[in-house]
């Protein structure tokens, strides 16, 4: 069967065009994988994106907080290396690998006295796995986008296995929030070359995002 199959056109992507895409727009948006509240962040900068601290009784202020992604590397089904139990990659599927650091302000003092209370940062950084998939969203011919959604994360040597299960529930939470701002528009895969009428996929297999429709 040909590339466009039924179809008029026939548009992909490679992985190595996938992650060059977001490491392009990420490095020049870090803020996008850097959230914190006061005082590890006071104001949204191209750095970071600041965030209020989770309000709590008795925790003047709240809760200050950090959460920090590197820069997630995408690999396109077929699997370039085996993935941690229980994930397994199939077709139209992705696997996503990043590092997330936790930071947590550790109030010390009494509470009830500004003056004498410091916030210490304590963290933990974790090795991250997650499976996704892609999803588009279309406009108009030639004007749409491209997506991920993380649906299922796995983080290694965690232990009880019920810490593991609220770590990943959360780092799946927040990294699916970090990847909602980031796009890939349909030039990246069409070239530019034609407006595409999207009318399939986006499907993933042979290491490549892959889309059908018309021509405009």
């Amino acid at each position: 069967m040909s590339l466009t199959q039924q179809f008029g056109v026939f548009g992909a992507l490679g992985q190595a065009g996938v992650n060059k895409a977001l490491a392009t727009f990420l490095t020049a948006r870090p803020r996008y994988l850097h959230y914190a509240s006061p005082p590890f962040a006071s104001s949204t900068s191209v750095a970071v994106t600041a965030m209020s601290p989770i309000p709590f009784p008795g925790v003047p202020g709240g809760i200050a907080w950090a959460v920090d992604f590197t820069l997630p590397i995408v690999d396109l089904f077929p699997a370039d290396a085996a993935l941690p139990a229980p994930l397994t990659l199939h077709q139209n599927q992705l696997a996503v690998t990043t590092q997330a650091t936790i930071t947590v302000g550790c109030l010390r003092g009494d509470p009830k006295d500004d003056r004498h209370q410091t916030v210490t940062p304590v963290r933990t950084t974790l090795d991250v796995v997650a499976l996704g998939h892609p999803v588009s969203r279309y406009f108009s011919p030639g004007v749409g986008d491209v997506g991920l959604v993380v649906d299922q994360v796995a983080i290694e040597k965690v232990e009880p296995q019920t810490l593991a299960g609220v770590l990943e529930c959360l780092v799946r939470s927040l990294l699916n929030g970090a990847l909602s701002q980031v796009r890939l528009p349909f030039d990246v895969i069409d070239g530019g070359f034609f407006k595409l009428v999207l009318q399939s996929g986006p499907a993933v297999a042979d290491d490549q995002v892959k889309m059908w429709g018309g021509v405009a």
